[in-house]
């Protein structure tokens, strides 16, 4: 970029001098100097570096931009700065050209004039000024919002009331990641899908209150993709549409909950359409959740799908059985109530869909206890808890048996009743038969056939197998005690 030159220099110097590609370098890069003091570093990067200044003459320079859509980029967000650049650099009766490249391969740039407020028509003028009030009386109507801004927020839903797991951890870690540097990331936008209760709403929340713990912004707003159509069927009927509308791009991390609604809403959708590509080119964070990838919700227009997967699209599955039992263990913990082992057992063992589900029984069972001053046992759990744990007391079976040990050790039925050799393999066929002939009345000839079709000899020499190891080591004794509830438990 060449060196500036003081407004002062350009203004005293006659109109002859003035007329060269040269000095259009310096004229526009004192404009530059002055527009990069009022707008963030990348979008002066992105939207004003490409820019090639081709000549100046007089008070009317002119600008080369690449394409349409960057003139009109520029024109609606970066208008204001670029005028009062040019007033300062050139003085009041500056003009300015544009010459948009409308195809390169050609050679023949198109060149717009902009309409210059000395020799506008009066009804241009008065439209522009209209116009122009209207961005204002926006933009102060969010200003002064902001002061009793609603970010809509749950508190409780933190990062470190949200529990890790398999089934979570790329959406945690790109949370994670967000939550340092929003909208100076890969993930923008970041879509989190999944079915209902499993932690999307907490998780993209834990987001928002962490930014605005860390003072990193606090124009954080979380609304559901209902009340933000609601709202702007509402603005449009009251004629409020251009304040619904800036007040929403002059957020800087925008969640919203269950995009799905927005499904054949086709006003909507194109509002939406342009509030991302607003807060997207300004570097802002959105993140957003759906019940499905976006790709299968029907009824989102194509322009639409494709802005958001530009970022990360990630789901969240159900919690598996560590991950639930941790679940339950946190919300205890932040009760400040212990509970029986074999309790937390039952409803990790017998509440597997969703997050929503076990946080309900956790919160109905101490509800119950302090209104009935019972003790918390196994058999007040399950009397609590029969509306939501729906199970049938059963015979236990080898069945049960096979289905807890092949939990336990991440190994499949085929595993067990095959003849694999390797250790965990081994170890889990040899206390399957162990728990069977401990647990059950099956003969040891129904046990040998039923883990693989294998005599009454193999079942012998695995009970006795493993008495010997739970009499060595203790924590041998513990893991066979731990299946023994998982199956009681099971077969309730």
């Amino acid at each position: 970029m060449p060196d500036l030159i003081q407004p002062e220099a350009i203004r005293d110097l006659p109109a002859s001098t003035t007329h060269s590609s040269s000095f259009a370098e310096k004229v526009w890069s004192a404009c530059l100097g002055l527009i990069q003091e009022n707008i963030n570093n990348l979008a002066f990067k992105t939207w004003f570096l490409p820019i090639k200044p081709l000549f100046f003459s007089g008070s009317e320079l002119t600008i080369e931009v690449p394409s349409q859509f960057f003139y009109e980029w520029i024109e609606e967000n970066y208008s204001v700065h670029v005028k009062q650049a040019l007033k300062q650099v050139i003085g009041p009766e500056a003009r300015l050209m544009y010459s948009i490249v409308m195809d390169k391969s050609q050679g023949q740039p198109v060149t717009i004039e902009l309409p210059h407020q000395n020799d506008a028509s009066s009804a241009d003028r008065d439209r522009r000024l209209i116009q122009e009030e209207k961005d204002s009386a926006g933009r102060a109507k969010f200003e002064r919002s902001r002061a009793r801004f609603e970010t809509n927020l749950n508190p409780k839903y933190t990062f470190s009331t949200l529990i890790r797991g398999d089934c979570n951890s790329l959406a945690f870690a790109a949370s994670k990641s967000i939550a340092q540097s929003p909208g100076q990331n890969a993930f923008n936008p970041l879509v989190i899908y999944g079915g209902v209760g499993l932690g999307k709403t907490h998780m993209m929340q834990a987001i928002g209150n962490s930014v605005r713990e860390n003072r990193i912004t606090d124009a954080v707003l979380y609304v559901s993709s209902e009340k933000f159509a609601i709202d702007f069927v509402n603005a449009i009927q009251n004629g409020n549409i251009q304040e619904f509308s800036s007040f929403y791009r002059n957020v800087d991390v925008l969640i919203i909950d269950d995009i799905q609604f927005f499904a054949g809403k086709e006003k909507t959708q194109e509002e939406i359409f342009h509030i991302f590509n607003t807060l997207h080119q300004s570097n802002k964070q959105i993140i957003l959740s759906a019940d499905r990838p976006i790709k299968e919700i029907k009824g989102i227009e194509e322009r639409l799908i494709s802005r958001f997967n530009w970022g990360l699209s990630t789901d969240i599955q159900a919690p598996d059985y560590e991950t639930r039992k941790a679940i339950i263990q946190s919300k205890l913990h932040q009760s400040g109530v212990m509970l029986d082992p074999n309790v937390i057992e039952f409803i990790a063992t017998n509440v597997t869909h969703n997050v929503r589900e076990l946080e309900g029984c956790i919160v109905k069972l101490l509800a119950a206890h302090s209104l009935d001053n019972q003790e918390i046992d196994l058999q007040f759990t399950k009397s609590t808890l029969k509306d939501i744990i729906r199970y049938n007391t059963k015979q236990l079976t080898l069945d049960t048996i096979e289905k807890a040990v092949c939990a336990y050790f991440s190994i499949t039925p085929n595993d067990l009743k095959g003849k694999s050799k390797k250790k965990e393999i081994a170890v889990g066929r040899q206390i399957a038969m162990y728990l069977s002939k401990d647990m059950t009345d099956s003969s040891l000839k129904t046990i040998g056939l039923h883990f693989g079709g294998r005599d009454h000899s193999t079942v012998i020499h695995a009970v006795n197998t493993i008495d010997r190891k739970i009499d060595a080591s203790s924590d041998e004794r513990k893991k066979v005690e731990e299946l023994k509830k998982r199956i009681e438990i099971m077969s309730m």
